[in-house]
């Protein structure tokens, strides 16, 4: 059975999210970090649908209503989150 891995960076970054949409109101940050945890889930049935990055063996996933990308790398059966981005972000080198 295929595991979802968060990385040490990636849950920093989910902090750092949480943090900077506080200040939008109470509940926003939870709505964010709903979607962001929730848009990983396909990938534990189908890896490959993540788009390649210029580095090897990295891909990303874009989160559906928000401006985030998911950075990921396929380790064995499971799928480790490396770093969660905004889109405009140079995200090409994480």
């Amino acid at each position: 059975m295929r595991r979802l891995i968060w990385s040490y960076p990636a849950r920093r970054d989910l902090y750092a999210i949480a943090a900077h949409y506080k200040q939008y109101g109470a509940d926003l940050p939870l709505q964010m970090l709903e979607r962001i945890g929730d848009a990983p889930r396909i990938l534990l049935d189908y890896p490959d649908l993540g788009t390649p990055t210029p580095r090897r063996g990295v891909r990303k996933w874009t989160v559906k209503g928000t401006t985030f990308v998911l950075l990921y790398v396929l380790r064995g059966d499971d799928v480790e989150i490396r770093r969660v981005v905004h889109a405009a972000q140079d995200w090409r080198n994480p």
